[in-house]
């Protein structure tokens, strides 16, 4: 198991908060790697999981890396989606929420290799439902956080649900 801290160009160095919900996240996902990563004026919290099982029921490949962009008022809110490194041949292929655009505000990386999946990581795509429905406690490990965001997105992602 390996947690990867990527400190880039910006000196980048996670809060205690981000390094506990790291420490829980690896009992589930075996190569993190964690950075910056500055969309449009906005400086995300890169999270990638590198090597996620994907089912052969669904997919053609049997893993992909997955980004999340934990945005800068995480755990506040969470993110908004996710993204993979697998590219569908056509739009839709097999899964309505894997789209090749993004939507409710998620960045767009298409250009950069990352799809984005369309998985309410937090309960919905907007503030009201995830003050209704995304919980994150102290400590981490009482309420929602980087293991409940990776649960649900593999779950959605591997499922037809």
């Amino acid at each position: 198991m390996t947690i990867q801290i990527n400190p880039g160009a910006i000196g980048f160095h996670p809060s205690d908060r981000l390094l506990e919900e790291l420490q829980i996240l690896e009992r589930l996902a075996h190569n993190i790697v964690v950075g910056s990563k500055t969309i449009e004026g906005v400086q995300y919290t890169a999270l990638l999981i590198k090597g996620m099982t994907l089912t052969a029921q669904k997919f053609k490949a049997s893993s992909s890396d997955l980004l999340m962009l934990l945005p800068p008022t995480y755990p506040s809110l969470p993110p908004i989606g996710c993204y993979l490194n697998y590219p569908w041949k056509t739009v839709g292929e097999g899964d309505h929420h894997f789209t090749r655009q993004s939507y409710y505000g998620a960045p767009f990386l298409s250009d950069e290799g990352w799809y984005w999946y369309c998985v309410g990581l937090g309960g919905g795509f907007n503030h009201d439902h995830w003050q209704n429905a995304w919980r994150p406690a102290t400590p981490a490990d009482r309420g929602h956080n980087l293991s409940t965001l990776f649960i649900t997105a593999r779950h959605a992602i591997n499922t037809d649900e």
